[in-house]
């Protein structure tokens, strides 16, 4: 709890404030989504530097790609500006869906006390990292197939051709079926576990710390700054 003073007197403030779930998943999501704007040119450049030269012997192929910032060049020079975009609109539907569940999920274990629990923080952000993953494995499945597509000279890896978003859930749906639009989630999900249960465990433990330091202002602003969507 935290007691904000007044002419009145102390008044005792709840330490979090509730936030109607819906929201906390939007809000999760919205902010994720941003940073992907800003970061989806080179999830394309990893996606590209990743797949050249696959299961070929080292010196047996052309190498298009000489590091991140020629990849940059490269990638803008032959598709333009937008091909640093690609994927972009189903990355932000990946990062919108994993981390909406992941960041909803974790705020309900924190409403219900479960993260107070010896280790609680940790499992769960590890299952809220896995159930994320889980649910948002087709887009990402999808935006790896865009992003690696682009021309000839520079083509790196299986070229999928597909038209759009769309048809890429449809193609990868008619070709391998239901279980294909979750191909390679096994190796996703715990990538995602691991990364989820230290950044929103350290991240809750420094929050509290920072809380208990009384490093803000004890007013309305201050009070909002503590609470956030992982309240």
């Amino acid at each position: 709890m935290l007691q904000h003073s007044s002419e009145a007197g102390l008044v005792t403030l709840p330490r979090t404030l509730a936030i109607w779930p819906p929201l906390d998943f939007a809000l999760g999501a919205a902010a994720c989504c941003g940073a992907c704007v800003f970061t989806n040119p080179l999830e394309v450049v990893k996606t590209r530097l990743q797949l050249q030269g696959e299961l070929r012997a080292r010196g047996s192929y052309q190498r298009h790609y000489h590091g991140v910032l020629q990849a940059l060049w490269a990638v803008a020079r032959a598709d333009g500006l937008r091909g640093l975009q690609k994927g972009l609109s189903v990355g932000l539907l990946y990062q919108g869906v994993m981390n909406g569940v992941r960041l909803g999920f974790y705020s309900y274990s924190e409403a219900s006390g479960f993260t107070r629990a010896p280790g609680g923080s940790v499992l769960a952000g590890a299952t809220a990292g896995a159930l994320g993953a889980f649910v948002a494995s087709p887009a990402y499945l999808v935006k790896t197939h865009l992003q690696a597509q682009t021309v000839a000279a520079i083509a790196v890896g299986h070229q999928h051709n597909h038209v759009g978003v769309s048809s890429a859930f449809v193609s990868i749906y008619r070709a391998q079926g239901i279980v294909g639009l979750w191909r390679g989630v096994n190796g996703a999900v715990p990538r995602v576990m691991v990364g989820s249960a230290v950044q929103l465990a350290t991240f809750s433990s420094a929050k509290e710390w920072v809380v208990s330091q009384q490093w803000y202002k004890q007013d309305l602003f201050g009070l909002l700054c503590s609470c956030s969507p992982f309240d």
